[in-house]
């Protein structure tokens, strides 16, 4: 339906536009369901994050899988600046990723628009027809389709379809981060890491699929029907989440468990039942552990995926990934790095970060929790031995190629220099401060930096202000040391 066709006078827009983002406002009652009881109030606290609806169908071939759908983002310009356009992210033309998406259908308050790409074909920005003044609303509608095709690995095979298995996160036009004064975040280099940098918003997302296909997704199902033509639709919510990602198979099995009042939900492929039961373990243990040292994890569940992805796990907003190589209930591998993306959940997925700019701020400190967790497990001479492993790791290589800072990009590390200095002298960082200041005033810190950042994007200038007032003490000189930039 056209709008531009219907509203035939200034004044007629005016009175329709008063009330067209309330008829497409969510509902606050479905949400709900995806916090726990205490956090639900979290929801109303956060009311001009975006509100993000997407209805989409999966198509699935043995040579491909393609989701069409259409996206409604109803956006509040929170900042002091107006806008002149709205940029959102197609993360499958990353050549990192390896799939195809596309966009049509782009209308703004109900005008169509032609939106404009960026050579990567991964940056869409949308000309506003209008400038939008800060705490101004604007609504924007997007037909969108994704591909993945099968058998083909690229970088991570984060976006993939490989063995019967779909791993389909950032499937969608994904708002990208307007800064302040800075403009909208349109960084497309991915040679490792992370790709993604996304604000928190509401997301309401009905997907359908052939009903012999398991879908994971981030957030909470809240409905599920059986469709005369072998298919099912799915409706999920996702409240005050970065991202929603899917994951898909025809071969998961399920194991549940609880921690702390949270769903806690491993999804396998069939034959690995040990393991996941182990997993599952480690999860428990690994939500315990963060819920008393950085704060309270205040959604419903919490899922963790085996998938084909070659990276050993990824993290996403409400759900985790391993990779089926780790999948052995023998190697200590697979408590490392179910632990480490657990972790995730309070450092990147809460408390955001740039992780494309500071991959330290969410890598480091998820590395230093997973230890905190060995240490809680296992004992301090475990604990030890990890933090002697990280040591021998990053000088090695700086014996052989120097030293480094640990606040670069992931561009200014190359090959094992990334690992050496963001996953082994990142941790040895926060060490530092616990052997400097105390383990008690560390974790203390960092709960008041998770209270103050939850939902929220932190930069290393905002987590070192928050040590500094918790601790009353100047840290420019640590910080410059070891970050190589200060407040």
């Amino acid at each position: 339906m056209s709008y531009s066709r219907i509203l035939v006078s200034f004044v007629l827009i005016s009175l329709l536009w008063a009330t067209y983002p309330m008829a497409h406002a969510q509902d606050g009652g479905q949400f709900s369901q995806a916090m726990q009881p205490e956090f639900q109030q979290d929801i109303a606290a956060f009311p001009d994050i975006p509100q993000i609806t997407i209805t989409a169908s999966l198509d699935i071939t043995d040579q491909q899988a393609t989701i069409t759908g259409n996206m409604e983002v109803l956006y509040t310009n929170v900042s002091p600046d107006t806008l002149s356009e709205i940029v959102f992210r197609l993360y499958p033309n990353y050549p990192s990723y390896g799939g195809q998406a596309s966009v049509s259908n782009v209308l703004v308050n109900g005008t169509t628009v032609t939106p404009k790409l960026d050579p990567t074909v991964s940056i869409i920005s949308i000309l506003l027809p209008t400038p939008l003044l800060p705490s101004e609303q604007t609504l924007v509608t997007i037909d969108f389709t994704s591909t993945v095709f099968a058998e083909q690995t690229v970088l991570y095979a984060q976006y993939s379809y490989l063995g019967g298995n779909l791993a389909l996160p950032n499937f969608f036009p994904l708002l990208s981060v307007y800064e302040t004064g800075v403009g909208w975040w349109r960084n497309v280099a991915h040679p490792q890491g992370d790709a993604v940098y996304s604000a928190t918003a509401n997301f309401d997302v009905t997907l359908t699929a052939p009903a012999k296909w398991v879908l994971i997704t981030s957030g909470t199902r809240i409905a599920s029907t059986d469709n005369a033509d072998q298919t099912r639709t799915h409706h999920y919510v996702a409240p005050l989440m970065r991202d929603f990602a899917l994951m898909a198979s025809t071969q998961y099995e399920t194991v549940s468990g609880e921690q702390d009042g949270i769903a806690i939900d491993v999804h396998y492929f069939s034959g690995g039942d040990e393991a996941a039961n182990t997993a599952l373990r480690f999860a428990e243990d690994a939500v315990r552990i963060f819920n008393a040292h950085f704060g309270e994890y205040p959604f419903a569940e919490l899922d963790v995926v085996e998938t084909r992805t070659v990276a050993g796990g990824i993290e996403y907003p409400g759900l985790v990934v391993v990779q089926s190589e780790s999948w052995n209930t023998q190697d200590l591998y697979l408590e490392i790095v179910t632990v480490h993306e657990v972790a995730h959940q309070w450092w990147y997925s809460l408390v955001g970060n740039d992780q494309t700019r500071d991959p330290w701020l969410d890598e480091s400190l998820a590395q230093y929790a997973t230890v905190l967790y060995f240490g809680e497990v296992y004992g301090p001479d475990f604990q030890q031995e990890f933090f002697d492993s990280y040591t021998d790791s990053w000088q090695n290589f700086s014996t052989e190629n120097g030293d480094r800072v640990i606040g670069l990009t992931p561009s200014d590390y190359e090959g094992a220099a990334y690992f050496s200095f963001v996953y082994a002298k990142g941790p040895l960082f926060f060490k530092f401060l616990a052997d400097t200041y105390g383990q008690a005033a560390l974790i203390q810190g960092l709960n008041a930096y998770f209270i103050a950042y939850r939902y929220q994007i932190a930069t290393p200038t905002d987590l070192q202000s928050v040590l500094e007032a918790s601790w009353e003490q100047e840290l420019d000189e640590v910080f410059l040391e070891w970050v190589g930039q200060s407040n």
